[in-house]
Parts: C-alpha cells; structure tokens; sequence
C-alpha cells in the first residue's frame, strides 16, 4: 500500500514538473516594469513645426525653429540644424532634436512637448553632469511656441 501511494506521488509530482517546463504559446509573462516606447511617423493632425522661445528672456534669449518636411521634422537653432525624432511614450511625447550639441547620441537634446510647449532638462546631477546650452544657467527651460 504504502508502495503504491509513493509511486502515484512521484507520477504526480513528474507530471506537475513536466507541466511547468510547457513552452507554448499559451503561456503568457507579464511584466509590470516594461516601458514601451515607439517612434511615431508625424500624422497629419499633429504638427509640431513653428518658433519656440525660452519664456523667460533673463535666464537666456534661445529659440529653437522646428519645420515640418513632408512626414518628418527638422530643427534650427542658430547656425545649427539637424533632425527631430518624434517620440511616443505611453500618452507622452517627446521630440529629440539629433545631435543638437555634438555627435548623436551623447549631443541629442530631447524635450517634452506638451501643450505647444517643449520642456528641456538644460543641466544634469552630479552623477550625470552635463549642460546642453550654456548660455542658460538653469537646470529646465521653459520654450513656448510663438503664434
């Protein structure tokens, strides 16, 4: 009897165990701590071309000009120019200007955009020093597009 029972346990606990190891595609991981981030191609209803300028002309006078050329963006600011990547990430977006303050992709410089706004991080921590525009002594810029 006792024979017996052990050997239905064991039975049991191989079937359990060979259970667990399915890989099909009928089992599904999740993880909860999983950013997803897409780069969108510009849609005809948003259109983030125009002037953007630091609202406060005491912290420093720049302006950033984003043009819309075709489906895709491009940015000057001053004698530089280069590309914007638009970001998508969950309900936010970010516009990464590429290689706004040298090579791409240490010099990208990437700004919120919200509300026909684009917020900047000018300056890092002491973990991660960096400044994107030195003329700026803060650590976030404020650029509101103008009408």
């Amino acid at each position: 009897m006792k024979k017996n029972l052990f050997i239905m346990f064991g039975v049991a606990t191989i079937a359990l165990f060979l259970g667990s190891c399915n890989n099909s595609s009928d089992n599904k991981v999740s993880n909860s701590d999983t950013v997803v981030t897409t780069t969108i191609s510009a849609s005809p209803t948003a259109d983030y071309s125009g002037s953007y300028k630091v609202t406060d002309k005491n912290v420093c006078d720049l302006t950033i000009e984003i043009q819309k050329n075709g489906d895709e963006f491009t940015y000057s600011s001053g004698k530089i120019k280069g590309n914007v990547e638009v970001i998508k990430s969950e309900s936010q977006v970010y516009l990464n200007l590429i290689a706004m303050n040298g090579k791409s992709p240490k010099g990208d410089v990437e700004a919120k955009y919200e509300d026909q706004t684009l917020f900047i991080q000018n300056e890092g921590n002491a973990m991660n020093e960096y400044t994107h525009f030195k003329q700026c002594d803060v650590k976030f810029l404020e650029l509101k597009k103008v009408k």
